[in-house]
């Protein structure tokens, strides 16, 4: 291919030299002096063009997101990221630096209020829209000063699940799927829903029903109505 690209330049490049005389090489002007015009030579010399196909390399990346809540994971004993009996400062920073600022902090208040009769004589609560975190100023199974007691799930954002992928609207079926052996399942006696029982790292995650549906999940030390 390149051969044939080189012969039409070689026959350009060797183009005739043209001279245009006015009257021949010798004619006379208008004072009778002779007069010579020579056009000079004009060569045009067309380089031979190779054409080349380069593919680029193309690399597809995906982003990640900016929701970093997978560094969460429902856990009998904590969050993954923070642990029951944590003090509640840490806790907090470790969950907000996993789900940002929360959306609610309510302080340290009665411990008989919005949360149920709840341990100790203080509870303070942060959100995460539907994540909860409780501490108490009083003694429990996972410490006896300040320190987190519990975490409930009532609703998404947050999605947030267990390491083994149960969550809010799961069924029953999932969690004795998901967790053989492991689960216990109550049945709901007024005014209290049913609930499936699920002993698993390292702890016991209760989840509250509707029908066969999970509608809400929790760990750590309940309150009281």
């Amino acid at each position: 291919m390149l051969r044939r690209a080189l012969r039409p330049a070689a026959a350009l490049a060797a183009a005739t030299i043209v001279l245009v005389s006015c009257g021949g090489d010798d004619d006379e002007g208008a004072d009778g002096e002779a007069t010579t015009t020579t056009v000079e030579q004009t060569t045009t010399t067309v380089d031979a063009t190779t054409t080349s196909t380069t593919t680029a390399e193309v690399t597809t990346t995906t982003a990640p997101g900016d929701d970093d809540s997978a560094a969460i994971a429902l856990r009998g004993d904590g969050l993954g990221v923070v642990s029951l009996g944590s003090e509640p400062d840490a806790a907090v920073s470790a969950v907000t630096a996993a789900l940002g600022d929360p959306s609610l902090d309510t302080g340290w208040e009665s411990s008989f209020g919005t949360y149920g009769t709840c341990p100790g004589t203080e509870v303070r609560a942060v959100e995460w829209g539907g994540l909860v975190l409780l501490f108490t100023d009083g003694p429990t199974d996972f410490g006896s000063t300040p320190h987190l007691f519990a975490w409930r799930l009532g609703s998404t954002p947050p999605p947030l699940a267990t390491g083994a992928g149960f969550g809010l609207g799961a069924r029953v079926s999932d969690a004795q799927e998901l967790y053989p052996g492991a689960v216990e399942v109550v049945p709901p006696e007024e005014p209290f829903p049913g609930m499936v029982l699920i002993s698993a790292d390292g702890g016991q995650i209760r989840g509250f029903l509707e029908g066969e549906v999970v509608t809400n999940l929790e760990a750590g030390a309940p309150c009281g109505e």
